[in-house]
C-alpha cells in the first residue's frame, strides 16, 4: 500500500483507495470461486460419459486379451515351424540314403525283376455259362458277347470240353 502511495503521492484519494481495496477483495473471491468450483455436467452428460469410461475399460480387456491369444499362436506357430524343418532334415536324409543306394544298385548293375501281372483266369461258373449258351445254339462270337469274354477264350473252353468228353 505505501508502494501505491508513493506512486501517486498525494494525489490518492479516499475514494480511490476504497476502489482498489475492494477490487483487490473481488480478485480474490474470484479466483477462489473458480478454484473451488467444479464445472456441472447434466445427468445425459455424466451417463455418456460413464458408457465411454466402460467401452475404454472393455476395449482394454479386449485388447490384452487379443495379445494374449497373439502370443500363444505365435508360440505356436514356431512350434511347428521347428517340427516341419526337424522333419525336412529327415526327408532329405532319406533321400540322401536313398540316392546312394540307388547309385550303389547302379554301379552294380543288379537286374531289377518286376513281377508280371498274371492274366485274369475265368471263373468256373463262366465255363459253365460258355457251355450251356453253346448248348442253347449260340456260335462262340455271340456267347463272347453275352459274357463280355474274349472270342478266343469261348473256343478254348467249346474245345478243352470236346477234347474231355
Amino acid at each position: 500500500m505505501d508502494y501505491i502511495l508513493k506512486l501517486f503521492e498525494n494525489q490518492i484519494s479516499f475514494n480511490s483507495m476504497l476502489q482498489i481495496g475492494v477490487d483487490m477483495v473481488i480478485m480474490g473471491l474470484l479466483v477462489v470461486i473458480l478454484a473451488v468450483k467444479k464445472p456441472r455436467i447434466s445427468k445425459k452428460d455424466e451417463a455418456v460419459m460413464k458408457a465411454f469410461e466402460k467401452i475404454v475399460q472393455e476395449t482394454g480387456n479386449i485388447s490384452r486379451k487379443f495379445e494374449a491369444n497373439l502370443e500363444k499362436r505365435q508360440e505356436l506357430l514356431q512350434q511347428i515351424t521347428a517340427k516341419l524343418d526337424q522333419r525336412i532334415q529327415e526327408a532329405q536324409a532319406l533321400f540322401n540314403r536313398l540316392e546312394i543306394e540307388f547309385a550303389r544298385m547302379e554301379s552294380d548293375k543288379i537286374p531289377v525283376h518286376y513281377p508280371a501281372a498274371p492274366a485274369p483266369r475265368p471263373q468256373a461258373g463262366d465255363h459253365q455259362k460258355v457251355l450251356l449258351l453253346a448248348r442253347k445254339g449260340l456260335t462262340p462270337s455271340e456267347i463272347a458277347k453275352r459274357l463280355k469274354r474274349p472270342v478266343g477264350e469261348v473256343e478254348l473252353i467249346l474245345n478243352l470240353q470236346k477234347i474231355a468228353s
